[in-house]
């Protein structure tokens, strides 16, 4: 399997820089603007399928790609973004003030801390392997393009190359910046393009 691996367009909370989580935000006009600009940049891949996540700001990126390259798209609850709870609707100052020792274990990266009504990393790495598995076997010999989240980018890369959790963090992705992942293994080659 060849996948193509893209966050969103940009949201307003992103501008704000606001937790999102499980919030169905739209994309703004500059999202919409990256997601056709995103168009441009993968008309050139030979793409089977499109998978994106849940939300509406996955789901509106994945329309435009998939209407403009008239290919189909399907949605996969297991790309959801994390579920970040309270913290959810706050701006990253606001949830350090307010949650101060829970933000910093979030924030370093502790795989089985978790925010009130949240979820950890580990139950985020959980559910993506589980669904990278799935495609794997679905798509073994399909070039897709997965289209989801900063949390969920960061578990797609880690499962990809073995990382521990631990270590996940250190990776993000741009607002529909495009990874190539060649996956036909435990071990993925990894390069970034299209950024």
């Amino acid at each position: 399997m060849v996948l193509y691996v893209t966050r969103h367009g940009e949201t307003d909370y992103n501008v704000e820089m606001r937790y999102a989580g499980s919030t169905d935000l739209p994309l703004n006009e500059t999202g919409i603007l990256q997601a056709e600009e995103l168009v441009r940049r993968v008309s050139g891949l030979s793409l089977d399928a499109v998978i994106c996540s849940p939300l509406i700001r996955a789901r509106k990126t994945a329309e435009i790609v998939s209407s403009a390259l008239d290919i189909p798209y399907s949605v996969h609850e297991n790309f959801t973004e994390r579920k970040m709870g309270v913290f959810e609707g706050l701006k990253i100052d606001e949830a350090r003030e307010l949650y101060p020792e829970l933000w910093h274990k979030i924030r370093a990266g502790d795989p089985d801390a978790a925010v009130p009504g949240g979820e950890t990393l580990r139950q985020v790495c959980n559910r993506v392997d589980f669904e990278m598995e799935r495609l794997l076997k679905k798509y073994s010999k399909k070039t897709i393009l997965l289209i989801c989240h900063v949390f969920v980018t960061q578990a797609v890369h880690r499962y990809c190359h073995s990382l521990p959790i631990e270590e996940m963090s250190d990776f993000i992705l741009k607002n529909c910046e495009v990874i190539k992942i060649w996956k036909g293994c435990r071990n993925a080659k990894n390069d970034f393009c299209c950024g």
